[in-house]
């Protein structure tokens, strides 16, 4: 049995609580420096059209057309049903939907999903700009909302400009004929809120 007497026992009474305190093994890893996160930026997906809608834009050669005259619903909600059935029995158009194509803002159709109307189908004129030449030579495209009020939103947009890339294509229509529905008729669509300009830079 070993004796501590003196300095050696007043040396065990400083280690010893040490030993116990931090133990035996390496030095604990000190934590990391924080640093402020940063969200990694992420590429903005390009649009996927649906094989459906894609071969219903491919169905039919088309005519003969000269400008796409962009609009807006002014309404919060809406799909090529609802809005074609009010300017069918409201309106009174036989044809039903004035447009040729409408875009879904998420209520009433998915968001920046694109309805092919039946005016597309058939290749006939359409009852949407209140001018006789832009409804028998403009294809009328409405995105739902009211941009009066707010900007249509980044899946609107982006079906936008892939629709009318598509059918500048195929119709071989000149960006410089490519206009709002203000430009010939005296309204307010398609609203204030309407990024006309950073559509027409998106173009390719």
């Amino acid at each position: 049995m070993f004796k501590f007497e003196g300095p050696a026992l007043k040396l065990l009474f400083f280690i010893v609580p040490l030993l116990l305190l931090y133990g035996c093994s390496s030095p604990a890893t000190k934590p990391p420096i924080p640093r402020s996160y940063v969200a990694p930026v992420m590429p903005k997906p390009e649009i996927i059209i649906p094989n459906a809608v894609q071969s219903e834009l491919d169905r039919f050669k088309p005519r003969s057309w000269k400008y796409i005259v962009i609009h807006h619903s002014a309404s919060d909600a809406g799909n090529a049903s609802s809005i074609g059935k009010y300017h069918r029995e409201v309106n009174g158009w036989e044809n039903g939907l004035g447009y040729h194509f409408l875009i879904g803002n998420g209520n009433g159709a998915s968001d920046g999903q694109i309805e092919v109307g039946n005016r597309w189908n058939s290749q006939i004129d359409g009852a949407h700009a209140g001018n006789g030449e832009y409804n028998k030579y403009g294809i009328g495209i409405c995105l739902v909302g009211n941009f009066e009020n707010r900007h249509p939103t980044d899946s609107q947009i982006s079906s936008l400009v892939y629709l009318v890339n598509y059918l500048q294509k195929r119709c071989n229509i000149s960006t410089e004929n490519i206009v709002m529905h203000c430009n010939v008729r005296k309204t307010e669509c398609p609203g204030n809120q309407f990024p006309y300009y950073d559509v027409l830079a998106r173009l390719r």
